[in-house]
């Protein structure tokens, strides 16, 4: 009889088990985190069974790093368009703190009986 060959998700299986003990040593917050990564190697299972030319961890790395890529991207493009729309709720608020620097201006150049120096 032939070898059966374990399948992509047994193997991720199998990496997260041996990572037991350095996911024990790690915060609480760092253990979600790297729980996460190794649910993100398991978006990829049907690219990772034909990793052939990887080890099964380098394929589940790749995985991650596809989604890292991925949350990094979408994040990137909020913060643009978040930037895109605060340029115009500046505008109302400035329009009032420009008042104000005129008023310093002018209390600048004026005694304190409101004369002009």
């Amino acid at each position: 009889m032939g070898r059966t060959l374990a399948t992509f998700t047994q193997l991720i299986e199998q990496e997260a088990a041996s990572w037991r003990a350095f996911r024990r040593a790690l915060r609480r917050e760092d253990q979600r985190v790297l729980d996460t990564l190794f649910q993100a190697a398991k978006l990829h299972m049907s690219a990772g069974s034909y990793a052939s030319k990887a080890s099964p961890f380098e394929a589940m790395l790749v995985a991650m790093l596809i989604e890292a890529s991925k949350k990094t991207s979408r994040l990137e493009q909020r913060i643009l368009r978040l930037e895109q729309e605060q340029p115009a709720e500046q505008k109302e608020t400035e329009e009032p703190d420009r008042d104000k620097e005129k008023a310093v201006e002018t209390d600048a150049h004026t005694n304190d009986h409101g004369m002009a120096l």
